[in-house]
């Protein structure tokens, strides 16, 4: 019962969220980057034409184009999975490898605990989408662009290159070594479930033969 409140709780807050992003989107035109105003990133005026340049290019391409037809019409989609609309950029890419890795944290995490295997799953879609509707993507997508193609001097993209290094590597140890952990506590509870279930059948076979050995 818990699970079940706990599931249209979340559900619920997912829903208002997106009628809120529905409300308030807007279709945008930008670069190959996909930075817009809004994002405080600024970019050296030569990736600025650069990357006006490659789109233009890409777009010419008639499979690309095809596809990023494609997507434009399933724009939705998007908005519902990723929290932003589409776009033929780096920072809609980078929100994508974002949302699929904290998915794949959020698995790794439930499906070590009570949940069984799709409930984690559906779960861990639940939060990724959350996050993405929150906008909490957005944040490091552009400052991996920032640090790249802004306006930086490079020894401060150094700096940040190097801790955003560090923070990963942590947090990928941090999250395997507790994902063994839980993953051996669930295995300990079900050899211990187990066990009382052989107890318990040993008992009752026990007072069955009893019973018929007095009969």
């Amino acid at each position: 019962m818990k699970r079940k409140v706990f599931v249209i709780c979340i559900l619920g807050l997912l829903l208002s969220l997106l009628v809120l992003n529905f409300i308030s989107s807007q279709y945008e035109s930008a670069n190959i980057f996909g930075i817009t105003p809004e994002s405080g990133v600024q970019l050296t005026e030569k990736w600025q034409t650069l990357g006006t340049e490659w789109k233009t290019n890409l777009m010419q391409n008639s499979v690309i184009g095809g596809v990023d037809s494609f997507f434009q019409k399933t724009n939705a989609v998007f908005l519902v999975l990723f929290g932003v609309d589409y776009s033929l950029s780096l920072s809609l890419f980078l929100i994508v490898i974002l949302w699929i890795f904290l998915f794949l944290i959020g698995f790794n995490i439930l499906g070590n605990t009570i949940f069984s295997k799709w409930v984690a799953v559906l779960i861990s879609i639940g939060v990724a989408i959350g996050a993405a509707q929150l906008k909490l993507f957005q944040i490091p997508a552009n400052l991996i662009i920032g640090l790249f193609f802004g306006e930086k001097p490079w020894w401060v993209k150094l700096i940040i290159g190097v801790i955003i290094i560090a923070v990963i590597i942590a947090a990928f140890i941090f999250i395997r070594q507790f994902g063994k952990q839980l993953a051996e506590k669930k295995k300990k509870l079900e050899e211990e479930k187990n066990r009382i279930k052989l107890a318990t059948g040993a008992r009752v076979g026990e007072e069955l033969s009893r019973a018929v050995s007095k009969s």
